[in-house]
């Protein structure tokens, strides 16, 4: 008897050269854990190990997620797929840092989360040699070029906040060759789905027409993508309490909006479609640079209060 809650841990790493000089730091050249996920694995096995001590207390079915390829958001839409939280009463995301740079805090709701689409595109015009004959040739270098200024050419939107960039461009094999290959890797952004969806559009139709423009052939495919997600304040009032007389965080705040985009949105969307209830919690903790950056660290001291908290609403919340 009881309910069913689930607690995910995301952990993946990015392809970022390690620069902190940490004893720690990544063995694996060109890879390194810049967002804290080897922190969220921590507490995922941590988690478990006291759900286990402390057992007893608790009832229900408790579900642990360690999810891969948040970074692209493609992993958690995959799992919900299968079907793993359609029988979730409570789900419960967090992330170390981010905009709760505090040490002994806790930020009990999470909201703004920004729907996102990861696009790519790929160009393929004809090559030829640059000096004989580039009349003959089909260039898929300034087809994709041109793309890239004409999506950051799109409209913001009205209605929220709505964001694009393109972060990869590759084309051409060599000098004297004309193009004839050309990628772009982009995403779009917005405070909701129909924003996102707009962007999304839009972005469609400038690749289009640049690859028009310039007489080449474009295939577009989506790489990833999360929707956006609704806050249960009412459910972060009761993680606010229960925090406070825990007495685990010397401040606790009640909400923060995100700012991004997680895909755990669509674990936290099909347990709210569900009937069920969701948060996303973030655990404080200085870090000495930035989430993505080569020099990003966390203080670990934030790994055990976070271990701690969530046990607590284990018991808390199976017993609901």
């Amino acid at each position: 008897p009881g309910k069913t809650i689930c607690l995910r841990a995301d952990m993946d790493a990015l392809p970022i050269e390690e620069k902190t000089g940490a004893l720690y730091a990544s063995l694996i050249p060109g890879k390194m854990h810049a967002c804290g996920h080897d922190g969220h694995v921590t507490i995922g096995l941590g988690l478990a190990k006291l759900i286990s001590e402390y057992k007893e207390e608790m009832a229900g079915t408790i579900k642990l997620i360690f999810q891969p390829a948040e970074e692209g958001v493609r992993g958690a839409r995959a799992m919900v797929a299968k079907g793993i939280v359609d029988d979730v009463d409570y789900m419960f995301g967090g992330h170390i840092g981010f905009k709760a740079t505090k040490s002994d805090s806790l930020v009990c709701l999470t909201g703004g989360f920004l729907a996102t689409t990861k696009l790519d595109a790929s160009f393929k015009g004809e090559s030829s040699h640059a000096g004989a004959a580039p009349e003959r040739g089909r260039n898929a270098l300034l087809a994709a070029a041109a793309s890239c200024i004409a999506l950051h050419s799109i409209s913001r939107h009205g209605q929220g906040a709505s964001r694009i960039n393109v972060g990869v461009l590759q084309a051409g094999t060599g000098r004297n060759v004309l193009p004839d290959v050309g990628l772009i890797k982009m995403e779009t952004r917005g405070a909701n789905t129909e924003i996102n969806e707009f962007m999304v559009t839009e972005a469609r139709r400038m690749i289009k027409a640049s690859a028009d423009m310039y007489n080449v052939d474009v295939t577009v495919s989506e790489a990833g993508g999360a929707p956006a997600c609704v806050a249960d304040h009412e459910l972060g009032a009761e993680i606010k309490a229960l925090a406070e007389a825990c007495g685990q965080y010397g401040q606790v705040v009640d909400y923060m909006d995100l700012g991004g985009s997680e895909d755990c949105s669509y674990f936290m969307e099909r347990v709210q479609q569900n009937g069920g209830r969701a948060a996303y919690l973030m655990y404080g903790t200085e870090i000495a640079a930035g989430h993505h950056n080569s020099c990003f660290d966390f203080d670990e001291k934030c790994l055990y209060k976070a271990v701690a908290m969530l046990t607590e609403l284990a018991i808390a919340y199976t017993n609901k």
